[in-house]
């Protein structure tokens, strides 16, 4: 007799469902985002816990996650226990992100810039 895992299992093939790559490492992002908001909410605004919230930002910034993301979640007024409303906001914010214009430059570009105008100096101090 074979024993095979159920299809909820953790041993699910993705591929198999339908679910591409990219959604899924979106969806586990998403809950890492979501997981920092809500420890975050509570280090930050409940415990008041000032080496606790730095510890998390820091951990934020090694996952490179857009620190916009997680304080729109925060101050988004939503209760911090429910996954569900967070998840709905978050993915609000993404859309909101996807379909807002692109920057054309930024100030290091114009820094740039900037020190190209700029005239050459002598080499000779005449």
């Amino acid at each position: 007799m074979v024993m095979t895992a159920p299809a909820s299992s953790c041993t699910h093939q993705a591929w198999r469902s339908g679910v591409t790559s990219a959604a899924f490492s979106a969806r586990k992002q998403q809950a890492l985002v979501v997981l920092l908001a809500q420890q975050l909410m509570e280090t930050q605004f409940q415990r008041a816990d000032r080496s606790g919230t730095d510890r998390l930002w820091q951990e934020a910034a090694a996952l490179e996650i857009d620190p916009d993301r997680i304080v729109h979640l925060m101050y988004s007024g939503l209760d911090g226990s429910d996954r569900g409303s967070l998840m709905a906001a978050d993915d609000a914010w993404i859309r909101l992100k996807a379909n807002a214009p692109q920057r054309r430059w930024g100030l290091q570009q114009l820094h740039r810039r900037r020190l190209a105008q700029r005239p050459a100096t002598a080499l000779s101090p005449v």
